[in-house]
């Protein structure tokens, strides 16, 4: 029945009764879209902090502990990126068929015990671990991404922001923290071993997700068969490929941050891997609230002139690090653009989902893990052999002036459509 025209209309809530209400523990899980976002940060609360601890401790264990060169480290990564190819490949295409939570939880628990084997001194398995744990968390990072974007179409933006500002904070806390760990404890193995447990309990908490129930599975002919045409229809995705060559090639080509940071700061210019970890949290500090800022209108902005001018920046600070011999200033261009791209990556993420098509968001970012994967790769084993000639400082130059061109390229890309007209899979939630 109509509300009477002169019946009163209800008072607005005040400030703090609107609060009081979003405080509310019902109110927070009230709707599917709620409980799958709480799921996801609980994940990766735990998720976010092992990789970050992770990315630190390896260049500084593997280098110091165990004795090897920047390039004997470049091939460790390029066989990492090369397992995340393999990992992509299969296990990611197998998360439309036996569900993205359960892979991504099994694929979290299996790469703990990789983790904790190098913490308990099984380090002459290295050369096979770490090809295997590249497949395994790039497994996992497919399916959290998958989750994510289903969490609400309408949402999109806000949900891939929290999601990563929860890496970028990891980034604050994480680097000091293995660091003083390490000291404390006589060194990087016993870390990697509690890594190994963050790692687990990471798992646990994703099997809490809200999903439908799978489908039962067919015949394995059947399943290959449905898992190849679903890559096909990724591949014939041309506004997608084309984004994803660009950009995982420019990706590749500044690589050189992430691998050789640590080693840039600590060997070559001096300082101490306390002084690393602190400098890291501070750029992490700044990552983490320019990622979560982003959430405020990642919604209404042109993701083509985010990615591109962001790449731009980032391939600019890659080749000012290696013109100075200042750690300094090394730490905060460095630092600057690490914090840059980070904020890419829910961006990033949005793009590959919004231009999935009816290949759908699991195997287009199953595609992405894989040309990601292959590109690094590749870029690793070149970057490896070119540190003998070049020096860490000369590959810095190098990458900053190749990824330039690749940069501007992304501003040429075709930008896909909102994730409401692309048809984004969130599982029936839109709240």
């Amino acid at each position: 029945m109509a509300q009477h025209l002169d019946a009163p209309a209800a008072a607005a809530p005040g400030p703090w009764e609107y609060l009081a209400r979003q405080a509310d523990p019902r109110s927070l899980l009230a709707t599917k879209g709620r409980r799958r976002m709480a799921v996801i940060i609980a994940t990766n609360l735990l998720f976010a902090p092992f990789n970050t601890g992770l990315d630190v401790v390896l260049p500084l264990w593997v280098t110091k502990d165990l004795g090897l060169t920047a390039g004997q480290w470049a091939y460790l990564r390029s066989l990492r990126f090369t397992g995340s190819l393999a990992g992509a490949l299969v296990l990611g295409a197998l998360s439309d068929r036996l569900g993205a939570k359960r892979i991504g939880a099994l694929s979290m628990l299996a790469a703990a015990v990789g983790v904790a084997l190098l913490g308990l001194g099984f380090t002459g398995w290295l050369w096979v671990i770490m090809p295997a744990l590249g497949a395994l968390l790039s497994t996992a990072f497919v399916n959290m991404n998958t989750l994510t974007q289903w969490v609400s179409a309408r949402r999109q933006g806000v949900a891939n922001s929290i999601y990563r500002s929860i890496g970028a904070g990891a980034a604050v806390v994480a680097p000091i923290a293995v660091t003083t760990l390490a000291a404390c404890l006589g060194g990087y193995p016993p870390v990697l071993a509690l890594l190994a447990m963050v790692l687990c309990l990471s798992a646990a908490a994703l099997l809490f997700y809200p999903i439908a129930a799978e489908p039962p599975l067919g015949a394995w002919r059947d399943e290959l068969a449905a898992l190849w045409r679903n890559y096909v229809k990724a591949l014939r995705q041309r506004e997608l490929m084309a984004f994803v060559h660009v950009y995982q090639i420019w990706s590749a080509v500044v690589a050189v941050n992430g691998a050789f940071m640590a080693i840039r700061l600590t060997r070559e210019l001096g300082r101490s891997d306390a002084w690393f970890g602190l400098v890291a949290s501070v750029g992490g500090t700044v990552a983490f609230a320019a990622t979560a800022a982003t959430g405020f209108f990642l919604d209404r902005i042109s993701l083509r002139r985010f990615c591109g001018v962001s790449a731009i920046l980032v391939s600019a600070a890659t080749l000012a690090a290696g013109l100075t011999d200042s750690a300094w200033l090394s730490a905060v261009v460095l630092l600057l653009a690490a914090a840059l791209a980070t904020c890419s990556i829910a961006p990033v993420s949005m793009w590959i989902s919004r231009a999935a098509g009816e290949a759908g968001q699991t195997a287009a970012f199953s595609v992405q893990k894989v040309i990601a994967a292959l590109y690094v790769a590749i870029g690793m084993a070149v970057w490896g052999l070119l540190e003998r000639w070049f020096s860490v400082r000369g590959l810095f130059l190098l990458a900053g002036l190749l990824g330039l061109p690749f940069a501007l390229a992304i501003l040429r890309l075709t930008e896909p459509g909102t994730a409401a007209a692309a048809g984004a899979n969130t599982q029936g939630e839109s709240r």
